[in-house]
């Protein structure tokens, strides 16, 4: 959405029945091939993780619902339903609650067990707050009649930490990958447009507080590097007290203008998911510098007080071709 800030640190290493339903496509994994092993950069805080991924993993097979969502934050858990693509446009919110995604898995663990492992393909952590992507794959149990179908799924979770302890603050459940292409976006939730809107007009207005007021408190920006492959990806900002920081500098020597396009904008109750096309001028007050540069960014949301916020993001998500419904 905007020109590159400096990185604070250097690069390291329908959910439930949905979220584990039989794919007629087995989704190609090349996204998810990291640009180093996971475990060459292991840390204590990686291993918390995927012990948190463990719970989720290991009561899915045993039936035990209360274990699964033991993993999960009890303040902010949203599931989103990508169905099959890596695109922003083709995502949607799945469950807007934990309450809503337990009382689903709770029906579905009645009907089924799950025969999977998990293969954790890349963690990316900064601060309190990570993504993963991971890999499950073997079998769906049927428990009337016993019958296994194989299934394969990718998928892509949201962490914070919390006391010391990291849980899932939100799961895409059936992403794809680019193989795919690009998804047609819909724009159901003109307020959810609107307020993308009036957010890009603050950066024009260079008002710091506008801008960061149409944030969460615990917002993530991630700078997909116009790549879709999430081992490229990497969290430049974990709060929103760290991007007041930043502007609190930048604006002074760096004057925005910014054109935005929302390509997609769809809405479940409280949660939303949105897709952006945005012309960035960055004109430097020590010159005569300018940049232009063209971005897709794609946004998940949560209304607050009954305004829109951002809550994550993935500034520079990569450009797929066009035929996107479009309200500028």
């Amino acid at each position: 959405m905007i020109p590159n800030p400096p990185h604070p640190h250097h690069r390291r290493n329908r959910f439930v029945s949905l979220i584990y339903r039989t794919l007629p496509i087995l989704f190609g994994s090349l996204l998810l091939i990291p640009a180093e092993p996971v475990g060459a950069a292991e840390t204590a805080e990686t291993i918390l993780i995927r012990q948190a991924l463990e719970k989720d993993r290991s009561g899915r097979r045993r039936g035990d619902a209360e274990l699964v969502v033991s993993s999960y934050d009890e303040d902010r858990f949203i599931v989103y339903d990508a169905a099959g693509s890596i695109d922003g446009r083709g995502w949607s919110v799945l469950h807007e609650s934990l309450e809503a995604a337990e009382a689903a898995l709770e029906t579905d663990l009645e009907q089924r067990r799950y025969d999977v492992k998990r293969s954790v393909v890349f963690i990316n952590v900064w601060k309190d707050k990570a993504f993963v992507t991971t890999v499950d794959s073997g079998a769906v149990i049927d428990a009337a009649s016993g019958v296994r179908t194989p299934y394969k799924q990718n998928l892509l979770w949201t962490f914070r930490k919390l006391d010391d302890e990291w849980l899932a603050t939100g799961i895409i459940v059936a992403l794809g990958d680019s193989t795919a292409g690009h998804a047609m976006g819909r724009v159901e939730a003109t307020d959810v447009s609107e307020a993308l809107q009036e957010h890009a007009a603050e950066w024009s207005n260079g008002s710091r507080s506008g801008i960061t007021g149409d944030l969460t408190e615990e917002v993530v920006i991630v700078d997909a590097y116009f790549s879709s492959n999430p081992a490229k990806w990497l969290i430049i900002f974990s709060n929103r007290e760290e991007i007041d920081e930043w502007l609190d500098s930048r604006l002074e020597t760096v004057q925005y203008s910014l054109e935005r396009s929302v390509l997609h904008a769809v809405a479940q109750g409280e949660e939303a998911v949105a897709v952006t096309r945005d012309k960035v001028t960055a004109t430097y007050s020590s010159g005569e510098a300018r940049i232009v540069e063209q971005r897709v960014s794609t946004w998940l949301l949560t209304r607050s007080g009954g305004s829109w916020q951002v809550d994550w993001a993935w500034w520079k998500s990569k450009p797929f071709d066009s035929g996107a419904t479009v309200l500028r």
